[in-house]
């Protein structure tokens, strides 16, 4: 009977001895450290990793050390109280702290610690893994993002970033001031939402450049306003690629208001057209190459100025009743086959105003769109059809005569300032041609 007792115990101190180097083995080829220590803290058996990690040399190794050497000061009541926490059957989380090795080099640890029996008494058990690269890294991360959005958050500029999709994952608070929404009420839709569909060609040919490798993509677009009207955007795009796939995670948007230096552009463009429409107009009213110069210069200048008809019309003034009666004279419309033919005491075309006839005869011009104008002025120019208008007095020898008019039929067009006085340099140079026939005429 006693043999066998003693057959079992050697059985199981084979056992423990088997069990003992298993878990020495792989403690040792473990890449965490591992620390075995009493309920006070004083390490009993440490592998190599964990000296590796805290810096401890073989001599160091052999002096009583324990688990609090090396914790940072901001770390340790964290570390006090996790450790005095551990119970058995308690199951360890893992816990980050801030450690410092022996030769004073700081560095993040995660932890994970048990309760265990070690050698027949109650110890705790502790894995730790230096974490000091990751949390770095993080850090940076952390601190780049911060940046970032100060950045974006500051910028006058809209910064958006959109999925490949086109779907809006961030758009900055510049876009509140410049188009009048709340960042939040465009996250999660689509771009095109707020692009012009005229528009929509040249974004849907961007995504197409960036899917064929192309980072970096210059776009100038419209983009609708809170309001209902459009601005003018230039916007720089950059793809962010998975360095893996190089699939496109993201694009990074950086897109300016560029509508008053588009507008600019528009006006001098339209100015020199102007311009350049006045020049030959001019030609051919001092050149005499023409018979009739005058429906010419109105298909001159009506397609610089890009105006649906330009007309010009002789002001009579009825004697008993003061009143005026516009007589159309000449007539040019765009892409009509017989816009140059003259229309010599025709009916009045356009019905205008006695206050516009008040006023022009004054020297005055009248100018605008239909929605600036109120009352019957605005209820005559539906009537007639028209969006906005320009008319121009003409002078002849100093005393009205009558007016050259443009107008357009689809457009609430804005006359600019440089447009009007060059075609009030035209009506004065028209002033100067009909008194000219006018004295022909009666010699």
């Amino acid at each position: 009977m006693s043999s066998r007792k003693e057959k079992a115990s050697l059985t199981a101190d084979a056992r423990f001895e088997a069990d003992l180097k298993r878990y020495q083995l792989l403690a040792e080829s473990s890449l965490d450290g591992i620390l075995i220590t009493d309920l006070e803290g004083r390490v009993i058996t440490a592998n190599h990793a964990s000296l590796a990690m805290f810096e401890i040399d073989s001599s160091s190794a052999a002096l009583p050390l324990t688990i609090f050497d090396f914790v940072a000061p901001d770390s340790m009541d964290a570390v006090r109280r996790d450790f005095f926490g551990m119970r058995p059957g308690r199951k360890g989380i893992t816990r980050t702290y801030y450690a410092v090795t022996s030769r004073g080099k700081k560095m993040y640890i995660e932890t994970l610690g048990n309760r265990i029996t070690y050698e027949g008494e109650p110890a705790n058990i502790i894995s730790i893994r230096d974490a000091t690269e990751r949390y770095e890294m993080e850090e940076r991360l952390r601190e780049s993002e911060y940046k970032y959005r100060m950045l974006a958050e500051n910028s006058l500029d809209i910064i958006n970033v959109h999925t490949p999709e086109l779907e809006l994952k961030y758009i900055s608070p510049a876009v509140r001031a410049i188009l009048g929404y709340e960042p939040e009420e465009l996250t999660g839709h689509c771009v095109l939402e707020f692009i012009h569909p005229d528009d929509h060609p040249i974004i849907l040919q961007a995504v197409e450049t960036a899917v064929s490798g192309d980072d970096t993509i210059t776009l100038v677009f419209r983009s609708r306003h809170r309001n209902g009207h459009y601005l003018w955007f230039e916007s720089i795009s950059h793809v962010i690629r998975d360095y893996k796939t190089n699939t496109i995670i993201e694009v990074y948007n950086v897109s300016r208001d560029i509508t008053l230096r588009r507008n600019a552009e528009e006006t001098a463009h339209k100015r020199d057209r102007v311009l350049h429409g006045f020049a030959a107009a001019s030609g051919f009213l001092f050149t005499r190459r023409l018979a009739d110069p005058i429906p010419r210069v109105l298909a001159t200048i009506g397609d610089a100025i890009d105006a649906d008809a330009a007309y010009i019309y002789e002001d009579h003034t009825i004697p008993s009743s003061k009143k005026h009666r516009p007589e159309r004279k000449f007539h040019w419309e765009k892409h009509s086959d017989d816009s140059t033919t003259p229309e010599h005491h025709h009916e009045c075309g356009y019905r205008f105003s006695q206050n516009w006839s008040n006023r022009l005869a004054t020297g005055v011009w009248v100018a605008g769109s239909k929605g600036r104008f109120s009352g019957p002025e605005r209820q005559m120019l539906d009537e007639m059809g028209l969006q906005s208008i320009l008319v121009v007095p003409i002078q002849v020898k100093g005393i009205y005569w009558g007016f050259i008019g443009f107008s357009d039929y689809t457009t609430e067009r804005v006359w600019a300032d440089t447009e009007i006085e060059i075609l009030m340099t035209l009506a004065s140079t028209l002033g100067l041609i009909f008194g000219e026939q006018i004295r022909d005429c009666s010699v």
